[in-house]
């Protein structure tokens, strides 16, 4: 069998729950030809450039704007546009996809949908087609294209009817959670981590992930305050960021706590495990990760967006806390790490709202819709 797995370089989550994709059906499908791709990357570099970049400069400096953006493109004229857009570029990219002739198709992102679409529409592409939301509210630009997918993939049971009710049968729709990497299911050794890291098991771990593009000033009163917190030992990642890096290192080489700064590292799924709490913002592929982890969620300059609607879905749900931008940031952090019994609520819920094999539901479920036909 023949899948194409597809994505767009839109932040690292659509990247990462392709990844998760991928991994199953290598490990459990090795005869399947799998083609991996960055859709908007091999049709025209330097649109998927532009809009990259435009995308983060507004998310750091402009969030306020960025939220506006993101409410104006949940219209169906602005949807129907992105599919004009993406047709006009897409020529190389449907070359490529007829070629290979798949059997399956997994999109992580819906301008992937949108070039499909008009293979789907001549009749020139006979693969199923799946789609999967990577955040916990739907929008419009995953919808734009309904006709094209046969299978809708999202976070949990009420994005059903979220998507029911703007016209998607629910028989199409499967609560399946979001794709992560197998190693963050697993279940791994925490006493070896912690001493791999030269961490003290016996001290509170704060995992700190700053979101290293969106705001130096921010990122560096949390972390300020985290040093001012008795009786913790901190963990941070700032990705490839190394402004914010070596400002973190400054603040910390003042500082008899055990620190650990990481900036790009492979190694989330035993940060995460060994973590007490993890201050982050509430990407999809983070939000997911800190869920089938059982790590409790504080919530951290979430965008206008996207990541608010996954902020609601943690706090609704009991998953976690929020930082609130005109809070004093020192005594939010010490009373959520003082409050132990709710921390362990928290972990309960995340047992039972986690989904840790979506990944292997979704690649399945494809598989099974495939023989079907």
């Amino acid at each position: 069998m023949k899948v194409v797995i597809l994505y767009a370089s839109f932040g690292g989550g659509h990247l990462k729950a392709a990844e998760a994709l991928r991994e199953y059906y290598r490990s459990t499908y090795p005869d399947y030809e799998v083609m991996f791709i960055d859709a908007l990357k091999y049709t025209n570099p330097e649109l998927n450039a532009l809009l990259t970049k435009t995308y983060v400069r507004l998310a750091k400096n402009m969030p306020k704007a960025w939220g506006k953006i993101y409410d104006i493109a949940d219209q169906p004229s602005v949807t129907d546009f992105t599919v004009i857009l993406t047709k006009a570029v897409a020529k190389k990219f449907n070359n490529l996809i007829l070629d290979f002739n798949p059997d399956i198709i997994l999109c992580t992102h819906p301008f992937a949908v949108d070039m499909l679409s008009i293979l789907k529409k001549k009749d020139k592409l006979n693969a199923k087609i799946g789609l999967i939301l990577t955040d916990y509210a739907s929008h419009s630009l995953w919808l734009s294209q309904p006709e094209t997918v046969d299978a809708f993939f999202v976070a949990h049971d009420v994005m059903i009817s979220e998507l029911n009710l703007q016209g998607i049968e629910k028989k199409q729709i499967f609560a399946t959670g979001i794709p992560v990497l197998n190693k963050f299911t697993n279940q791994l050794d925490n006493n070896s981590i912690l001493k791999d890291f030269n961490l003290d098991e016996n001290i509170f771990t704060v995992l700190f992930f700053p979101g290293g593009e969106y705001g130096l000033a921010k990122n560096n009163n949390i972390f300020k305050a985290l040093l001012r917190i008795s009786n913790i030992q901190i963990v941070t990642v700032t990705g490839r960021n190394e402004k914010l890096k070596k400002s973190f290192e400054k603040l910390a080489s003042h500082s008899s706590k055990k620190i650990r700064i990481f900036g790009y590292t492979d190694k989330i799924p035993e940060l995460l495990s060994i973590s007490d709490i993890a201050i982050t913002k509430p990407g999809g592929l983070t939000t997911t990760e800190c869920i089938v982890t059982n790590t409790p969620i504080v919530i951290s300059s979430p965008l206008p967006g996207q990541e608010e609607h996954n902020s609601n879905y943690i706090l609704n749900n009991g998953l976690g806390f929020r930082i609130f931008e005109n809070s004093n940031k020192l005594l939010t952090i010490r009373s959520i790490i003082n409050n132990k019994e709710r921390l362990k609520q928290i972990k309960q819920m995340g047992k039972l709202l986690a989904k840790p094999y979506a990944a292997k539901n979704i690649c399945e479920k494809m598989i099974e819709l495939t023989l079907n036909h």
